[in-house]
């Protein structure tokens, strides 16, 4: 039998995204194609986003973006366990 391994998963729904960026200055950005994937460099774009990984810059909550290939999420996995 196989063992079952259980992984706590936060996620953001669609229709809530705009709201959770608001609160960060990257709305716009975000928009404006400013905001590339932490991986491959892609412009994130409301359809391929990946990972949403918050973290602080000074005071400021902000978020890296990781696009939705493959590779690049593995990459933010690897990262998040070292």
């Amino acid at each position: 039998m196989f063992g079952k391994k259980n992984i706590e998963v936060n996620a953001i729904q669609d229709k809530d995204l705009e709201e959770a960026l608001k609160k960060t200055s990257q709305y716009k950005d975000l928009i404006q194609g400013k905001i590339k994937c932490q991986s491959c460099n892609t412009v994130i774009t409301e359809k391929n986003i990946g990972v949403l990984e918050p973290m602080k810059n000074k005071d400021e909550l902000m978020i890296q973006f990781y696009c939705e290939k493959i590779d690049c999420i593995e990459e933010f996995k690897k990262n998040i366990n070292e």
